[in-house]
């Protein structure tokens, strides 16, 4: 049984930073937003008009990233990490989502290595 998925509140805005860059980053093999959508398509019972697309999962998470970034005070921590994890269940296979941890662990190690003393 796969792990419950989680982030941490502390690092949401780390968590959008990744999920940005491997979603719009053309040469990234992260997320695979075209499988997600596919199956979702044939899993549940009322797709949208036209069915799941990777756009409409782009389009979504620009739209949080907007939300998030005009207005911050509605958004703390604790909910942006809600918004994001919500999005990473519909779009990001379990496959996908080991991925972006490691890409997490990855900047949070080039983070904390940048840090001042």
């Amino acid at each position: 049984m796969a792990r419950k998925r989680e982030i941490d509140a502390r690092e949401a805005s780390l968590w959008l930073g990744v999920l940005l860059d491997a979603t719009f980053d053309p040469t990234s093999q992260v997320i695979h937003l075209d499988t997600q959508a596919d199956a979702m398509n044939r899993e549940l019972p009322s797709p949208p008009d036209g069915g799941w697309s990777a756009q409409i999962g782009r389009s979504e998470l620009l739209s949080i990233a907007k939300d998030m970034t005009d207005a911050p005070d509605d958004y703390p921590p604790s909910r942006a990490a809600d918004v994001l994890l919500r999005w990473a269940n519909r779009w990001v296979t379990t496959n996908d989502w080991s991925r972006l941890k490691a890409r997490v662990r990855k900047r949070r190690q080039r983070m904390d290595r940048q840090a001042p003393f």
